[in-house]
């Protein structure tokens, strides 16, 4: 009688874990997909240090994933969002005031902010000497709470090769990988 007990008990183990595999295989739906966002932007730029590290404004993005969700399955919105990663990030010079160009920047370090959430560090770039484009390391961070709104904006810390100033028109390009389940 004990090891029927004990053969029955495996027995429904077995299935309990079973039936879980096929629940989240199911709500697995709609696969992970990635959402790439693209802007060009002109922003004041100063280098007033290489020592320390200068603040430009925020860039706003404004992305919204609700819309994005929608054009993959008409069924999800952004009320079904399990997920958000940053997967690459890079900026490329497209012109400047007075031909200032990317290798003025040493190190840079990209925030994300949302209304009533705090910055977050999303990606650095250390002893950049490339003058038109830096690829940026994506941190591993979920940032789930910074897309459920669509009033998301980046913020950038650059640390100068040499002391500038001047007014430059980038492109950021980034790409999110988003998950999102019933």
């Amino acid at each position: 009688m004990k090891k029927l007990s004990l053969i029955f008990g495996m027995l429904v183990l077995f299935l309990t874990s079973s039936c879980r595999d096929v629940v989240n295989s199911v709500l697995d739906v709609l696969p992970p997909f990635d959402v790439p966002f693209s802007t060009d932007v002109t922003v004041p730029f100063a280098t007033v240090s290489t020592t320390s590290y200068t603040r430009t404004p925020e860039i706003p993005m404004n992305v919204d994933l609700d819309k994005k969700i929608k054009e993959n399955n008409p069924n999800f919105s952004i009320n079904n969002l399990k997920s958000v990663k940053l997967n690459a990030l890079n900026i490329q010079f497209l012109s400047s005031q007075f031909d200032t160009k990317l290798d003025v920047i040493k190190n840079a370090k990209i925030y994300i902010k949302a209304p009533n959430l705090p910055e977050k560090l999303i990606a650095t770039s250390y002893n950049n000497v490339n003058a038109d484009t830096i690829t940026f390391t994506v941190e591993n961070e979920e940032l789930l709470e910074y897309f459920r709104t669509s009033q998301n904006s980046l913020i950038f810390e650059i640390q100068g090769n040499r002391v500038s100033a001047d007014k430059i028109t980038l492109r950021i390009n980034s790409g999110f990988n988003v998950k999102v389940q019933l």
